[in-house]
C-alpha cells in the first residue's frame, strides 16, 4: 500500500483539487444565495453567511441593527451601556415587543481579566424563545444601541459554503425561519435548487457571447450499421445530411446534439445523393448499442472552414436558455432509463467528482470547466430538492406535511431527529461510495473511460 501511494503520480490529483474545490464553492455560494436573498426578503434574520466550513479564518460584520434595553436587560462583564465600547463584538439574547422591536434580554461583552469572578457564562442566561446574535457596536445612546450583527465569513474547510438563519426549526425565536409562514418558508428552502437552476441559462449565455472557433462545413455518413435506424429507412455511406427538422446542418456537434435531444421522437431529415435531395423521416433510439448512437450512423465533416462565431445578449440568451431546456429532458431521459432498468447510474462520490473535473479541465480548458459546472448544478438543484432528510428537500417535505395537516407542525425535536439519522445515513453512503472512487483511482481508471 504504501509502495502504491509512493510512486503514485500525484499530478493529477492536484489538477483536480485545483479544478474542483473552486467550482464546489461556486456551486454552493450560487446555491445558499438563493437561501439568503429570499430570507433577508421575507424578514428572516440572517445570521452568517459563509464561505467553506468552520474553523473561521476571519470575517467581518455588516448590516445596522437597533437593539433597546430596559429594566430587565442584563449586562455581563459590565455595568450598563455606558460601559460598551464602539467597534467592540458582542453577545446579545433578544426579544420582540409588540412594535416589531428588539429588545436586549442580555448583554455580553468581551470578558476582562479583572471580572472573572463576576461573570456568568452567556449559553446559561438564554433561552430557546431569544434570538441570540452575535455582532459589532456601531452606536450607542441612553437606551439603546446598535450593531452590525450580519456576519460574512472565510473559512479554513473549502467544501462549499452556508447560511446561519434564526430559529431554522423553532418558531419562538424571534425573525426566525421557522416562524414565518408556509409559503415564505417552502420558497425560501426551494430558493437554492432554483438558483443552481437557473445558473446554467447564465453560465451558457456568457458562453455563447464570447468569441469562438467553429468549424463548418459538409456532415457526410460514413458509415450505417446494420440493423439500425438508419439503415430501415435507406441512408447510405457518402449520403451528405443537409437539415434536420428544418435546421441547416454544417457541423457535426450541432446535429449530434439535435439526435440526442429527439431521441425516441421522429425527426425530418433531408440529404443530398448524388446531386439528388430526399426527404427521410427517422426515429433515433434511446437506448442504443454501445457504439452506434441513436441512428446508427457514423458521420465526418468534409472539406471544412474555421470561423470564430459570438452571439449578441439578446440571441445568447435564448440560446442560453433553449440549451439548458435541452439539458433538462436528456437528465429527464437518463433518469428515466435508470428506472426502467436499462441503465446502471454511475455513482460517484466528491473523489470521482474531483477526478472528472480535473479531466475535463485539463481536456477542455475553461470551457470544459464551466461546461461541467453547469452538468453539476443542474445535479445539484436536483438532488437538493428531493426529499432526503437533512437536505432542503427534506425540510420541504415537512414543510408539506404542516401545509397537509392545515397548519399543525410536526414537533420540532422529532423533525431534527429525522434530519440527524438522514445525515448519518448520507455520510456512510458517500464513505462508501468514496472508497471506490480510491481504489478506482489508485488502479488508474477514469470515469470517463480510457
Amino acid at each position: 500500500m504504501i509502495e502504491t501511494l509512493v510512486g503514485f503520480n500525484w499530478t493529477p490529483v492536484i489538477i483536480s483539487l485545483i479544478s474542483f474545490i473552486p467550482m464546489l464553492i461556486f456551486l454552493v455560494v450560487v446555491h445558499e444565495l438563493g437561501h439568503f436573498f429570499t430570507a433577508k426578503w421575507f424578514g428572516v434574520k440572517v445570521l452568517e453567511f459563509g464561505i467553506g466550513y468552520p474553523p473561521r479564518a476571519l470575517g467581518f460584520y455588516t448590516g445596522r441593527t437597533e437593539v433597546l434595553t430596559d429594566e430587565n436587560t442584563e449586562f455581563i462583564n459590565i455595568s450598563g451601556l455606558e460601559d460598551l465600547k464602539l467597534g467592540t463584538v458582542i453577545k446579545i439574547s433578544s426579544l420582540e415587543d409588540e412594535n416589531g422591536n428588539l429588545v436586549s434580554r442580555i448583554v455580553e461583552a468581551p470578558q476582562k481579566q479583572s471580572n472573572l469572578n463576576k461573570t456568568k457564562p452567556f449559553q446559561e442566561a438564554s433561552t430557546d424563545q431569544l434570538l441570540n446574535h452575535t455582532g459589532k457596536v456601531r452606536e450607542i445612546s441612553s437606551d439603546r444601541f446598535v450593531i452590525s450583527d450580519m456576519l460574512y465569513s472565510l473559512n479554513w474547510t473549502p467544501l462549499g459554503g452556508f447560511v446561519r438563519l434564526a430559529g431554522e426549526n423553532n418558531p419562538s425565536v424571534p425573525r426566525s425561519l421557522a416562524g414565518k409562514g408556509i409559503g415564505a418558508r417552502a420558497i425560501v428552502l426551494s430558493a437554492g435548487s432554483f438558483m443552481n437552476a437557473i445558473l446554467p441559462i447564465i453560465i451558457f449565455t456568457i458562453l455563447f457571447m464570447i468569441p469562438q472557433d467553429k468549424t463548418f462545413g459538409n456532415v457526410v455518413v460514413t458509415q450505417v450499421f446494420p440493423e439500425s435506424p438508419a439503415q430501415f429507412v435507406g441512408i447510405q455511406s457518402g449520403d451528405i445530411i443537409l437539415q434536420a427538422d428544418g435546421d441547416k446542418v454544417d457541423n457535426l456537434n450541432d446535429l449530434v446534439r439535435l439526435i440526442n435531444f429527439n431521441s425516441g421522437s421522429e425527426i425530418q431529415l433531408v440529404i443530398e445523393r448524388a446531386g439528388t435531395q430526399i426527404q427521410m423521416d427517422i426515429t433515433p433510439r434511446i437506448n442504443p448499442p454501445a457504439g452506434q448512437g441513436p441512428t446508427g450512423i457514423s458521420i465526418d465533416l468534409y472539406n471544412p472552414t474555421e470561423k470564430r462565431v459570438s452571439h449578441p445578449p439578446w440571441t445568447a440568451v435564448y440560446h442560453g436558455v433553449n440549451d439548458t431546456w435541452e439539458l433538462l429532458i436528456l437528465l429527464k431521459r437518463e433518469i428515466f432509463s435508470w428506472i426502467a432498468g436499462y441503465k446502471s447510474p454511475e455513482l460517484s462520490g466528491p473523489i470521482g467528482i474531483a477526478q472528472v473535473t480535473g479531466e475535463v479541465t485539463q481536456e477542455g480548458g475553461y470551457r470544459g470547466w464551466l461546461v461541467l459546472a453547469i452538468l453539476f448544478s443542474v445535479n445539484l438543484a436536483i438532488l437538493n430538492i428531493l426529499p432526503i432528510p437533512m437536505l432542503d428537500g427534506g425540510r420541504l417535505l415537512f414543510v408539506i406535511i404542516e401545509w397537509i395537516r392545515r397548519g399543525k407542525r410536526i414537533p420540532p425535536e422529532k423533525e431534527n431527529l429525522v434530519h440527524l439519522v438522514g445525515f448519518a445515513v448520507l455520510i456512510v453512503l458517500i464513505i462508501l461510495i468514496s472508497t471506490n472512487d480510491i481504489n478506482r483511482l489508485l488502479q488508474g481508471n477514469s470515469l470517463l473511460g480510457g
